[in-house]
């Protein structure tokens, strides 16, 4: 894969142009088995790890009778699972090739959304969607570690731009919907708290 580039990039706007240059930094490495390592480690963030990991949280508060752990587990499933519905939507409405499909092919398109294939569903990133919404849903429980999570969110979401799986913008895209999705779940929870 060393030699992979993205075809000539007809960007509508600077962020795109941006994108397509930041693309063809980390293409020749994304078969790298240093890239391909960390990829595999930032799959966790991927929407089955991570409702996994939500219902070991739940779990593990409703076996040790810990009603902070289980409404933590509460909260971090309900913000994935919004975020994921949100993510789903946008990828829906828009097609977008990821830069190794596009190097390989020589075609790019970012265009309305009718296309299925994952090749064709760069935008937004759900890894960062997941990854951003479980954190800050940790972070409000545990505030102590709030920058931790943070930090793994945004190692993982780096790291989908480093293997060549998605856009800068698709990054900051998924994180903004992570934010969001979090933040509809708290304000719904401290509404139901008030009841």
């Amino acid at each position: 894969m060393s030699d992979l580039s993205l075809p000539d990039v007809d960007a509508n706007n600077p962020l795109e142009e941006a994108d397509a240059v930041v693309a063809d930094v980390f293409l020749p490495q994304a078969d790298h088995g240093f890239v391909r390592a960390i990829g595999a480690a930032s799959d966790l963030t991927d929407q089955e790890p991570l409702y996994a990991a939500s219902g070991a949280v739940i779990a593990t508060g409703l076996l040790m009778g810990d009603e902070r752990t289980l409404r933590a587990g509460t909260r971090v499933l309900a913000s994935h699972l919004l975020a994921t519905a949100f993510r789903g939507v946008i990828k829906e409405m828009i097609d977008r090739t990821r830069p190794v499909p596009a190097a390989e092919s020589g075609e790019y398109e970012l265009t309305e959304g009718r296309r299925r294939e994952s090749d064709f569903s760069s935008f937004p990133s759900g890894h960062t969607a997941g990854a951003v919404a479980v954190a800050r849903a940790l972070g409000r429980h545990y505030p102590g570690s709030y920058h931790a999570w943070f930090g793994l969110a945004g190692l993982a979401s780096v790291v989908q731009v480093v293997r060549s799986k998605h856009y800068m913008t698709d990054v900051i895209a998924g994180a903004a919907i992570g934010l969001l999705a979090e933040e509809a779940v708290h304000r719904l929870l401290c509404r139901a708290e008030r009841i």
